[in-house]
């Protein structure tokens, strides 16, 4: 009976969580990089909420990766191959020019993910306490001119190193959201001309919240995953920043 009602609640597989990962994404950067937040605030809310989905699903499921890859080099070599396609997409979409400087190349969210999974990969050979501190801070400055900066190798490092399921999972929206939501709700009170960009970005941050139940319902199969999933995952994220590019260019 009891494995009966474990399996019922388990209900998402990795291809669920990967496609309301991608969904989110999807509505995260139509809304930030067509800056909907200058004529329609509540929709951005919306946008913004959603989007904080898109992070710590893929973080998640980066260290289940980890876990359960047949071949960790080629998981590797595959984050980098994807960043590398992403790094042009990415800088003309959200700045809208072609001057790349050199911080440039490392500006996505792919070089992120690929930064935590090498780190986690490091902190997995060594139980000294002192060396995986220095490797989480290491990686931290590598990542600081990435998307989700310095907090997105500290998530993926808290779903590696926190052991107790139901911890795993909540702790590092806790951990990252309250104080974002805390600071920009302080700064909004102290200073009313606050931007509301901003602000919004700072509530939109409960968002990561939502991703609680639905990581309490992933099963831990893989669920649907034929190569072009594989890939096509990792594909998605330049392919729609450069149909959004081409989009707003034309309208």
């Amino acid at each position: 009976m009891e494995n009966t009602k474990i399996t019922h609640k388990k209900t998402l597989d990795a291809f669920h969580l990967k496609l309301i990962a991608i969904i989110a994404m999807l509505l995260n950067h139509i809304g930030s990089g067509f800056q909907i937040g200058l004529s329609h605030p509540w929709i951005y809310l919306f946008t913004e909420t959603i989007g904080k989905l898109t992070f710590p699903i893929m973080a998640y499921l980066l260290v289940e990766g980890f876990y359960h890859t047949r071949n960790l080099k080629k998981y590797i070599l595959r984050l980098a191959l994807f960043w590398i396609l992403s790094i042009v997409p990415f800088h003309i979409y959200f700045f809208n020019n072609w001057n790349f400087t050199f911080l440039d190349l490392f500006n996505n969210v792919l070089f992120t993910l690929l930064v935590g999974l090498i780190m986690i990969v490091l902190c997995e050979k060594t139980e000294n306490s002192l060396l995986r501190f220095c490797i989480v801070v290491f990686s931290m400055f590598l990542t600081v001119n990435s998307d989700w900066s310095l907090v997105g190798v500290l998530i993926i490092f808290w779903y590696y190193n926190i052991k107790d399921e139901k911890k795993r999972i909540m702790m590092p929206s806790i951990y990252i959201a309250l104080p974002f939501l805390l600071i920009t709700v302080i700064a909004k009170v102290a200073d009313p001309s606050f931007s509301n960009l901003f602000f919004i970005e700072g509530v939109g941050m409960l968002g990561m919240f939502l991703t609680i139940p639905l990581l309490l319902k992933y099963s831990g199969n893989r669920g649907y995953s034929p190569k072009w999933v594989k890939y096509g995952y990792y594909l998605f994220y330049p392919l729609h920043l450069t149909v959004l590019y081409i989009i707003r260019y034309f309208i």
